[in-house]
Protein backbone atom coordinates (compact mmCIF):
# COMPACT_ATOMS: atom_id res chain seq x y z
CA UNK A 1 0.00 0.00 0.00
CA UNK A 2 2.52 2.33 0.77
CA UNK A 3 4.60 1.23 -2.34
CA UNK A 4 1.59 2.06 -4.79
CA UNK A 5 1.07 5.70 -3.07
CA UNK A 6 4.62 6.60 -3.40
CA UNK A 7 4.54 5.19 -6.84
CA UNK A 8 1.40 8.18 -7.13
CA UNK A 9 3.43 10.87 -4.83
CA UNK A 10 6.50 10.17 -7.49
CA UNK A 11 4.13 10.46 -10.59
CA UNK A 12 2.11 13.79 -9.40
CA UNK A 13 5.99 14.83 -7.92
CA UNK A 14 4.21 15.32 -4.48
CA UNK A 15 7.75 15.34 -3.06
CA UNK A 16 7.15 16.00 0.50
CA UNK A 17 4.49 13.31 0.43
CA UNK A 18 7.31 10.90 -1.50
CA UNK A 19 10.07 11.82 1.88
CA UNK A 20 7.42 11.22 4.36
CA UNK A 21 6.40 8.09 2.70
CA UNK A 22 9.95 7.33 2.51
CA UNK A 23 10.85 7.75 5.68
CA UNK A 24 7.74 5.65 6.73
CA UNK A 25 9.34 2.83 5.01
CA UNK A 26 12.36 3.40 6.18
CA UNK A 27 11.51 3.95 9.64
CA UNK A 28 9.14 0.73 9.69
CA UNK A 29 11.67 -1.10 8.59
CA UNK A 30 14.32 0.06 11.10
CA UNK A 31 11.75 -0.98 13.82
CA UNK A 32 10.80 -4.30 12.75
CA UNK A 33 14.40 -5.11 12.84
CA UNK A 34 15.37 -3.67 16.34
CA UNK A 35 12.16 -5.43 17.40
CA UNK A 36 13.51 -8.99 15.37
CA UNK A 37 16.97 -7.60 17.37
CA UNK A 38 15.36 -7.50 20.81
CA UNK A 39 13.53 -10.87 20.31
CA UNK A 40 17.23 -12.68 19.31
CA UNK A 41 18.28 -11.05 23.08
CA UNK A 42 15.27 -11.96 24.49
CA UNK A 43 15.53 -15.61 23.28
CA UNK A 44 19.52 -15.88 23.81
CA UNK A 45 18.96 -14.54 27.08
CA UNK A 46 16.41 -17.80 28.24
CA UNK A 47 18.54 -19.89 26.25
CA UNK A 48 21.35 -19.23 28.60
CA UNK A 49 19.61 -19.62 31.77
CA UNK A 50 17.97 -23.02 30.63
CA UNK A 51 21.92 -23.77 29.36
CA UNK A 52 23.19 -22.54 33.06
CA UNK A 53 20.55 -24.47 35.16
CA UNK A 54 20.74 -27.72 33.36
CA UNK A 55 24.32 -27.68 33.23
CA UNK A 56 24.43 -26.60 37.08
CA UNK A 57 21.78 -29.67 37.17
CA UNK A 58 24.59 -32.16 35.47
CA UNK A 59 27.67 -31.19 37.66
CA UNK A 60 25.62 -31.62 40.72
CA UNK A 61 24.98 -35.12 39.59
CA UNK A 62 28.81 -35.54 38.34
CA UNK A 63 29.94 -34.17 41.82
CA UNK A 64 27.55 -36.82 43.74
CA UNK A 65 29.02 -39.58 41.48
CA UNK A 66 32.66 -38.75 42.15
CA UNK A 67 31.80 -38.51 45.78
CA UNK A 68 30.36 -41.68 45.45
CA UNK A 69 33.35 -43.28 42.88
CA UNK A 70 35.52 -42.11 45.53
CA UNK A 71 34.16 -44.01 48.47
CA UNK A 72 33.79 -47.14 46.63
CA UNK A 73 37.39 -47.15 45.10
CA UNK A 74 38.51 -46.11 48.64
CA UNK A 75 36.76 -49.08 49.95
CA UNK A 76 38.29 -51.94 47.34
CA UNK A 77 41.86 -50.31 47.62
CA UNK A 78 41.65 -51.17 51.47
CA UNK A 79 39.90 -54.48 50.22
CA UNK A 80 42.66 -55.21 47.87
CA UNK A 81 45.49 -54.24 51.02
CA UNK A 82 44.10 -56.61 53.70
CA UNK A 83 43.24 -59.43 50.88
CA UNK A 84 47.36 -58.77 50.28
CA UNK A 85 47.98 -59.08 53.75
CA UNK A 86 46.47 -62.06 54.75
CA UNK A 87 47.73 -63.90 51.43
CA UNK A 88 51.27 -63.06 52.16
CA UNK A 89 50.29 -64.02 56.44
CA UNK A 90 51.96 -60.51 57.22
CA UNK A 91 48.45 -60.24 59.46
CA UNK A 92 46.75 -63.51 60.85
CA UNK A 93 44.00 -63.89 58.64
CA UNK A 94 40.88 -66.49 58.28
CA UNK A 95 40.30 -67.60 55.00
CA UNK A 96 37.01 -65.72 54.69
CA UNK A 97 38.27 -63.02 55.65
CA UNK A 98 40.89 -62.96 52.81
CA UNK A 99 38.17 -64.36 50.31
CA UNK A 100 35.78 -61.72 51.36
CA UNK A 101 38.66 -58.67 51.14
CA UNK A 102 39.83 -60.74 47.50
CA UNK A 103 36.44 -60.66 45.74
CA UNK A 104 36.02 -56.93 46.62
CA UNK A 105 39.14 -56.38 45.35
CA UNK A 106 38.17 -57.41 42.08
CA UNK A 107 35.46 -55.41 42.09
CA UNK A 108 35.14 -51.73 39.97
CA UNK A 109 32.29 -48.99 38.98
CA UNK A 110 31.76 -46.49 36.78
CA UNK A 111 28.63 -44.45 35.51
CA UNK A 112 26.99 -42.95 32.57
CA UNK A 113 28.62 -39.40 32.76
CA UNK A 114 25.83 -36.80 33.28
CA UNK A 115 27.04 -34.75 30.11
CA UNK A 116 24.42 -34.33 27.38
CA UNK A 117 23.90 -30.96 27.83
CA UNK A 118 27.52 -29.99 27.63
CA UNK A 119 27.68 -31.88 24.64
CA UNK A 120 24.45 -29.63 23.09
CA UNK A 121 25.99 -26.99 23.64
CA UNK A 122 29.59 -27.40 22.44
CA UNK A 123 28.11 -29.02 19.24
CA UNK A 124 25.85 -26.10 18.77
CA UNK A 125 28.94 -23.44 19.53
CA UNK A 126 26.87 -22.38 22.20
CA UNK A 127 29.05 -22.83 25.12
CA UNK A 128 30.77 -19.63 25.18
CA UNK A 129 26.78 -18.08 26.22
CA UNK A 130 27.66 -19.15 29.76
CA UNK A 131 28.93 -16.00 31.08
CA UNK A 132 29.49 -17.91 34.32
CA UNK A 133 33.52 -18.06 34.21
CA UNK A 134 33.35 -20.38 37.09
CA UNK A 135 30.13 -22.18 35.82
CA UNK A 136 31.61 -22.51 32.09
CA UNK A 137 35.40 -23.46 33.71
CA UNK A 138 34.07 -26.65 36.25
CA UNK A 139 32.18 -27.67 33.25
CA UNK A 140 34.98 -27.90 30.42
CA UNK A 141 37.15 -29.66 33.63
CA UNK A 142 34.83 -32.22 34.24
CA UNK A 143 33.48 -33.21 30.84
CA UNK A 144 37.17 -32.98 29.34
CA UNK A 145 39.08 -35.32 31.55
CA UNK A 146 39.90 -38.35 30.29
CA UNK A 147 40.17 -39.28 33.93
CA UNK A 148 37.23 -41.13 34.09
CA UNK A 149 37.56 -43.44 30.88
CA UNK A 150 41.00 -44.58 32.07
CA UNK A 151 39.58 -45.61 35.39
CA UNK A 152 36.67 -47.24 33.37
CA UNK A 153 39.45 -49.27 30.92
CA UNK A 154 41.73 -50.11 34.24
CA UNK A 155 39.01 -51.42 36.08
CA UNK A 156 37.76 -53.64 33.63
CA UNK A 157 40.83 -54.85 32.13
CA UNK A 158 42.72 -55.25 35.44
CA UNK A 159 45.09 -58.52 35.45
CA UNK A 160 43.68 -58.78 38.75
CA UNK A 161 39.66 -59.31 38.25
CA UNK A 162 40.99 -61.83 35.33
CA UNK A 163 43.25 -63.86 37.16
CA UNK A 164 40.72 -63.88 40.46
CA UNK A 165 37.75 -65.11 37.92
CA UNK A 166 40.10 -67.42 36.33
CA UNK A 167 40.90 -69.08 39.87
CA UNK A 168 37.99 -68.43 42.13
CA UNK A 169 34.81 -71.49 41.40
CA UNK A 170 32.06 -69.26 40.18
CA UNK A 171 29.77 -70.88 42.35
CA UNK A 172 31.84 -69.71 45.30
CA UNK A 173 32.26 -66.19 43.07
CA UNK A 174 27.87 -66.05 42.99
CA UNK A 175 27.49 -66.65 46.64
CA UNK A 176 30.44 -63.45 47.66
CA UNK A 177 28.59 -61.46 44.72
CA UNK A 178 24.88 -61.75 46.10
CA UNK A 179 26.03 -61.56 50.00
CA UNK A 180 29.26 -58.93 49.52
CA UNK A 181 28.81 -57.49 46.05
CA UNK A 182 27.68 -53.54 45.37
CA UNK A 183 24.62 -52.50 47.44
CA UNK A 184 22.59 -49.63 46.25
CA UNK A 185 22.36 -46.52 48.13
CA UNK A 186 19.13 -45.13 48.97
CA UNK A 187 19.18 -41.70 47.34
CA UNK A 188 15.44 -40.93 47.85
CA UNK A 189 13.16 -39.38 44.79
CA UNK A 190 16.69 -38.58 42.64
CA UNK A 191 17.01 -40.15 39.66
CA UNK A 192 20.67 -41.29 40.32
CA UNK A 193 22.75 -44.80 40.87
CA UNK A 194 25.40 -44.51 43.47
CA UNK A 195 26.98 -48.41 44.73
CA UNK A 196 28.75 -49.27 47.61
CA UNK A 197 31.00 -52.09 49.08
CA UNK A 198 31.06 -50.08 52.41
CA UNK A 199 29.21 -52.93 54.96
CA UNK A 200 29.95 -56.21 56.79
CA UNK A 201 28.68 -59.31 55.21
CA UNK A 202 29.05 -63.23 56.13
CA UNK A 203 28.66 -65.42 52.71
CA UNK A 204 27.91 -68.79 53.58
CA UNK A 205 30.48 -70.95 52.10
CA UNK A 206 31.94 -73.86 53.69
CA UNK A 207 35.24 -74.05 55.57
CA UNK A 208 36.50 -76.43 53.13
CA UNK A 209 35.29 -74.19 49.85
CA UNK A 210 36.86 -71.28 51.15
CA UNK A 211 40.15 -73.04 51.97
CA UNK A 212 40.57 -74.29 48.60
CA UNK A 213 40.09 -70.48 47.75
CA UNK A 214 42.52 -69.28 49.79
CA UNK A 215 44.97 -72.25 48.39
CA UNK A 216 44.02 -71.72 44.78
CA UNK A 217 45.03 -67.76 44.73
CA UNK A 218 48.21 -68.38 46.63
CA UNK A 219 48.66 -71.13 44.07
CA UNK A 220 48.31 -68.46 41.03
CA UNK A 221 51.96 -66.81 40.09
CA UNK A 222 51.25 -63.74 39.10
CA UNK A 223 47.63 -62.65 41.38
CA UNK A 224 50.28 -60.91 44.32
CA UNK A 225 52.21 -58.94 41.50
CA UNK A 226 48.47 -57.96 39.65
CA UNK A 227 47.27 -57.60 43.31
CA UNK A 228 49.70 -54.81 44.25
CA UNK A 229 49.46 -52.90 40.61
CA UNK A 230 45.54 -53.00 41.20
CA UNK A 231 45.71 -51.45 44.50
CA UNK A 232 48.52 -48.98 43.37
CA UNK A 233 46.50 -47.91 40.32
CA UNK A 234 43.37 -47.47 42.44
CA UNK A 235 45.56 -45.42 45.00
CA UNK A 236 46.48 -43.03 42.09
CA UNK A 237 42.88 -42.74 40.88
CA UNK A 238 41.14 -41.64 44.10
CA UNK A 239 44.04 -39.06 44.71
CA UNK A 240 43.12 -38.02 40.90
CA UNK A 241 39.33 -37.63 41.81
CA UNK A 242 40.11 -36.05 44.92
CA UNK A 243 42.74 -33.32 42.80
CA UNK A 244 39.89 -33.00 40.04
CA UNK A 245 37.09 -31.89 42.79
CA UNK A 246 39.27 -29.61 44.45
CA UNK A 247 40.35 -27.81 41.26
CA UNK A 248 37.22 -26.99 39.53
Amino acid sequence: MILRRLTENLKHQNWFAVVLDFLIVVLGVFIGLQVSNWNEVRAEKARVVDYSERLMDDLDFEYDYVISLIDYMTSTLEAGNQAYLGLTEQVLMDDKTIMINAFRASQYNWYERRRATFDEMVSAGSFRLIEDGQLRDAAFGMFSTPLFDIMREEGGSADYRTYYRETIEPSVVETLRQACGDVQIDTGDRYITLLTLDYACDPEISTDDLATGVAALLAHPDILDALRLRSAQRAGRVSDMKITLNTL
